[in-house]
Parts: structure tokens; sequence; C-alpha cells
């Protein structure tokens, strides 16, 4: 049975959207089949791929409007599928909408087709990452090496803790999967003790693997392409095929 991953911190630009892609890149590199979900309000997931707002003719909000059926919303690409974000052409979900285990019901339903899904979420605390959280077996968590860093893991933690005592009605439960380092910068010094400072809160739980920063990543992005479509055996594409690799180890030695 598959396993859903939100990719989740309520602080902005961490790579969560960067993670997403790349690491469904390196997961369907590695022969895995995976989904990845833009649960994101601004929808950078499925912008970020290269789809125009337009062309999208069923998308994620469909689904949670219970206007369409999950398996409608699906594009395929090369590594990876997609349930694209159409919120631009929905309302907005309302208190008369909002069932959090609406996402999980439809999720379930995919977990013997996808070894993997990715889940993409904004960093804002609502409705959205309630549902994803609710939906996932595990909450991967990217962060900077930065001061503000250690708010936006508290933060997380404390709101899965928040999602686990719902899960565990269901008899279910809701993890860490890992904290993720991005943007390291290798010549400041500040990277490195900010990384240290943050293994100490969360020693076990730190990805051994570091996305370093990388024009790549970026320039990837604006071509609407994972990096390992863009640049295979650049510095970004190395280190999500080591996070990959990293991921499924986990898998098999728990």
């Amino acid at each position: 049975m598959g396993q859903v991953i939100a990719i989740a911190n309520p602080k902005g630009g961490v790579g969560k959207t960067t993670t997403t892609i790349n690491l469904g890149a390196g997961l369907g590199n590695l022969k895995q089949k995976v989904l990845l979900v833009d649960l994101d309000i601004k929808a950078n997931l499925t912008i970020g791929l290269g789809i125009e707002r337009e062309n999208i003719k069923k998308g994620i909000f469909d689904i949670l409007l219970k206007e369409a059926e999950i398996k409608d919303t699906i594009l395929n690409f090369k590594r990876f599928d997609l349930i694209p974000n159409n919120c631009f052409q929905k309302q907005a979900l309302s208190d008369s909408h909002y069932c959090m285990e609406e996402l999980k019901k439809h999720l379930d339903l995919l977990k013997d087709e996808y070894d993997y899904i990715l889940i993409d979420t904004g960093p804002v605390m609502g409705v959205l990452l309630d549902m994803a959280l609710y939906a996932s077996d595990s909450v991967l968590i990217p962060t900077e090496c930065q001061y503000f860093s250690y708010d936006g893991i508290k933060i997380m933690i404390n709101k899965i803790n928040a999602i686990q005592n719902e899960k565990t009605k269901i008899k279910e439960n809701l993890i860490v999967e890992g904290i993720l380092l991005t943007k390291f910068d290798n010549r400041n010094l500040f990277s490195y003790e900010m990384a240290e400072n943050i293994k100490e809160i969360v020693a076990n739980k730190v990805f051994k693997t570091v996305i370093n920063y990388s024009s790549h990543l970026q320039e990837a992005s604006s071509m609407g392409k994972d990096v390992l479509s863009f640049s295979y055996n650049s510095i970004g594409s190395r280190e999500y095929r080591l996070l990959a690799k990293e991921l499924l180890e986990r898998k098999e030695n728990n």
C-alpha cells in the first residue's frame, strides 16, 4: 500500500514546492509510482510544471467541492502524475464545504495504485493544511538553515500533534517523516551552525541529505520541469535523487 506524505511548513520560501516536484521525480527515477497533489492556494506546483491555468479542465477543488471524481483530474508526466490546483476557477472553501475527511477519502482509494503520494501545501495554517495532514501518513518538513526556521518547525510539530489527536480516533498515525535542510549555503559558517542547532531539536529526524542552494532548481521551475528532466547531472538533481534513495531506505528499514 502506498504512503501519503505532506510536504509542509508554515514558513514561506523554504522549498516546499521545489521538494515536492523534485523528490517526486527522484522517486519516479527509482521506478516508484508517484502522484503529486497541489494543495497550495497559489498553485505553485501546477504552475511550476508548466501548466497554464486556462488549460486545467479539472483539479483538486473539483474534488473537494464534490464536482469531479479524483481519477478525472490526474495529469501524466514522465516520472510522476499530478492533480493540479484550479482554485482560481472555483469559489473558496467555506465552512459549509469543510470536511477534514474529504481529501483522505479520495486519496485512500489511490493508495493501491501509487507507491508515494506527495501533497504540496502552502505557508498558511488553515483548512487546506488540516486536510493535507489528516490525509497523510507522515510529514516532511523542509526548512532553511536560518534563525527563524525554529519557529516553523515548532509550529509544524504542534499542528501535527493536534491532527494526530483526530487521527487517533480512526486508529491511524501521523508521524514526522523527517526535517529536510534546504537552500544550504556551504560558503556560510552560519548555515552550518543553524544546521547543528536544528539537529539538536529533532536529532534523529533530520535527513542526511542536504539540499544546497542551486540555480538549476530555480531554472528548472521557470522552464516548467523537474530538475532531473532539466539538468540530470546537476547538483540539485543529484541531491534530490539521494533524498529519494534515503526515503526508500528508511521505509525498508522500518
